[in-house]
């Protein structure tokens, strides 16, 4: 097992807390000591707070998410609408924190991969830097193959570890895509693939890889 996973996204509100919190409570079951750091946050620290539920862990908001913007954009639009710095120095030696203390962490970005953090650094500059694995989040509808496709084509190029794909909620009924995309993605990709679907539960008997 690793000392923990980055979870990224195709984009914004595609489910990432969700996944997040359903990997925390598996891992809680299992009875492993997991940790749940959310470096950045803009508008509220709601994710902060689903994640310290699940995880169980007696942790505040601030040290969860030790960067706030008050704006709901971008870290870098809302740093320079509040004219505040963003403090990678504080995100880094708040991760060591959390790698000390914790057997297994789990890292939620914030939107996709190159929602900008500062001006010439991005989320999945982040990611390079804390060197953990990630774990893609995306929808499963209409869309979701392009922006898949282009997330791990970004994450490759880079060099980064990608663990595999989780398909967060179901889809509209509506959208016959919806039913083969997974199917799809996973044949282009090779990568392990977990549809998620409301208030379903992640067996990691038989989805290993998600923390290995």
């Amino acid at each position: 097992m690793h000392k923990g996973i980055f979870v990224t996204a195709t984009g914004t509100e595609v489910g990432k807390t969700y996944v997040s919190c359903k990997i925390a409570e598996s891992l809680k079951k299992l009875r492993i000591n997991v940790g749940v750091f959310k470096p950045v946050s803009t508008g509220d620290r709601n994710d902060a707070q689903a994640l310290i539920k699940a995880a169980k862990i007696q942790e505040t908001l601030e040290t969860v998410t030790p960067i706030f913007f008050n704006n709901p954009m971008s870290p870098y639009g809302a740093s320079l609408l509040e004219k505040k710095q963003l403090n990678l120095k504080k995100i880094y030696s708040t991760f060591k924190y959390f790698l000390n203390k914790y057997e297994f962490i789990i890292v939620e970005g914030i939107g996709g991969l190159m929602v900008p953090l500062k001006e010439n650094f991005f989320v999945n500059d982040l990611i390079k830097k804390m060197n953990l694995p990630t774990i893609i989040v995306t929808e499963p509808g209409l869309g979701t193959i392009n922006h898949t496709l282009l997330t791990i084509e970004k994450l490759k190029n880079d060099k980064q570890k990608i663990l595999g794909i989780i398909l967060s909620r179901y889809g509209n009924k509506y959208d016959i895509s919806a039913k083969s995309n997974a199917k799809i993605i996973k044949k282009i990709t090779g990568l392990p693939i977990f549809e998620l679907g409301y208030n379903k539960k992640i067996k990691l008997k038989g989805n290993e890889w998600i923390i290995k």
